[in-house]
């Protein structure tokens, strides 16, 4: 990594408008102009009111359950976090465009899935609907104090959704290609969120790699899922980390070894005291939960990271 030099009080979002502009242009060039409506087989449907829900008429493990609707009440709860991503930048910043795009593609999620969901009967539409109104009420979204934690959180937390859906649309059954297609749809779009957060914190590293490594240790230390305020997310996360979706093995594995790679945090020169300590930190919390990993794993067990 090339590293720039910080003056003595580097201006993150200032410095790094040129490299969301930049981004931000190389996401449209390549749009997924996928539409909710066209991934849903309609006909199949039939009223709840005619015949009422039952976990018969989509046999899967509790896990699998979990998963589908933690992960459909996170993109329920997106106006939230639009709100948490807007409020650190001005609205003349190019972020605020890319904010307002990644809104846009975002909320289709939650409309496809909660289609197919009902569509295909794979969840209690009562339980999802309950599920829903509390965890909107509950607006819980993490408060990023400052736009470098704020990019890191979303690099991580962009990954993370990726590897849920994708992972959630493996354990579904093969005769559903209509759920795994759409799932797949789904962590795509995640994926290519994730790859503009991704070189976005690169940037912002070579730019105050200090900033960045004292945000960095603090957001994995810290790192949670979205989805703690939906009700019983304890209970569904550990559900869903023994079913081999996500939990500590996933973040660890597919999570923290790619972007910690890249960020290369263990050669970053010209640290500040703080910021070798917040790498020493990080050093640590990771070496923690690699232990844990392998520990579990000699066990049996699943963790869950909620």
């Amino acid at each position: 990594m090339v590293t720039r030099l910080p003056t003595r009080s580097t201006d993150l979002l200032a410095e790094l408008a040129a490299d969301v502009e930049r981004l931000f242009n190389r996401h449209l060039e390549a749009p997924r102009l996928w539409y909710p409506h066209e991934q849903i087989d309609w006909g199949s449907g039939t009223r709840f009111s005619d015949r009422p829900w039952s976990p018969e008429d989509y046999p899967i493990a509790d896990g699998v359950r979990s998963s589908i609707y933690v992960n459909l009440l996170t993109e329920d709860n997106l106006p939230y976090y639009t709100h948490s991503l807007t409020r650190l930048s001005p609205s003349s910043h190019p972020i605020t465009d890319w904010n307002h795009q990644w809104t846009m593609e975002e909320n289709r999620h939650a409309m496809v899935m909660r289609d197919w969901v009902h569509i295909s009967r794979c969840i209690d539409p009562v339980l999802l609907e309950d599920g829903r109104r509390v965890q909107m009420f509950r607006a819980e979204v993490p408060i990023p104090e400052t736009f470098a934690d704020l990019i890191c959180y979303v690099a991580l937390q962009e990954r993370a959704t990726q590897i849920a859906h994708r992972n959630t649309a493996a354990h579904l059954p093969k005769d559903d290609k209509i759920g795994r297609n759409l799932l797949g749809l789904v962590a795509g779009d995640e994926t290519k969120h994730y790859l503009f957060y991704r070189d976005l914190t690169l940037a912002a590293f070579a730019i105050d790699p200090s900033t960045m490594m004292v945000a960095a240790a603090k957001q994995v230390a810290a790192f949670a899922m979205p989805g703690t305020g939906i009700p019983g997310f304890t209970r569904h996360a550990v559900r869903i980390a023994k079913e081999g979706i996500y939990g500590i093995t996933q973040f660890a594995r597919d999570v923290l070894d790619p972007v910690l790679s890249l960020w290369d945090v263990g050669h970053l020169e010209h640290l500040t005291p703080d910021a070798e300590r917040a790498r020493l930190d990080l050093v640590t919390v990771v070496a923690k939960l690699s232990a844990s990993v392998e520990r579990l794993s000699r066990k049996g067990s699943k963790p869950a990271l909620a």
